[in-house]
């Protein structure tokens, strides 16, 4: 059975996640926006910023992956 605490520290780390990938949604139709304008160095500029955003997206989604199997991990043994 998974502690509050625990739970809390998932549930986190997934909001995190989720955020991140808001902000790369965001940062994406303002590139599209700009290059639809024509402004080619502001469209690329938040072109990388939702890709980073994406990166770090995954990550914490990665990690909530990993706690949790560690957690299951550590209930086995037990």
């Amino acid at each position: 059975m998974l502690d509050q605490n625990f739970r809390d520290k998932i549930i986190n780390l997934r909001r995190m996640s989720a955020e991140y990938y808001q902000k790369a949604a965001w940062n994406q139709l303002l590139s599209l926006d700009n290059y639809r304008e024509k402004n080619f160095e502001a469209a690329e500029r938040f072109a990388q910023l939702s890709f980073e955003d994406q990166m770090i997206a995954m990550d914490y989604a990665e990690l909530a992956d990993a706690e949790y199997s560690m957690h299951l991990e550590l209930e086995l043994e037990d």
